[in-house]
């Protein structure tokens, strides 16, 4: 299984997909080797989860939707850019398969539920 994840320190962010969410984390924080060069070079260390999309069953449909998310800048445009697709569009792109049929999970950190309309969430609670 696959997630795309949001991610935020001070005002910047960044959007992967991983299938194992705490090393990618580590990764981002400098805890671990590897990363983003632009998450290990701004701000170390101070990287945390706003938002996860879970269920992802192929890694092509993920990459799909990391791909989509990342045409939007600043974490919170791309929260509220999450809850335009998941409530308007049917694909992420035109040759992936149909949103509601992927079963996906979306958990948000509780001061982000305002920025998501109709959609069923979970909460994400992270403890640094």
């Amino acid at each position: 299984m696959f997630l795309v994840y949001l991610i935020k320190n001070d005002n910047k962010s960044y959007i992967g997909y991983t299938n194992d969410f705490l090393k990618r984390w580590k990764q981002h924080n400098c805890i671990l080797k590897g990363g983003a060069k632009y998450t290990t070079r701004n701000n170390k260390d101070s990287w945390e989860p706003i938002c996860i999309i879970d269920g992802f069953i192929c890694k092509k449909e993920a990459m799909r939707c990391e791909w989509r998310l990342k045409r939007k800048k600043g974490y919170l445009n791309r929260v509220k850019y999450i809850d335009y697709i998941f409530n308007n569009e049917e694909k992420f792109t035109k040759n992936g398969s149909e949103i509601k049929s992927l079963n996906l999970k979306i958990y948000s950190k509780k001061d982000y539920y305002k920025y998501f309309n109709n959609l069923e969430l979970r909460e994400l609670e992270w403890i640094n």
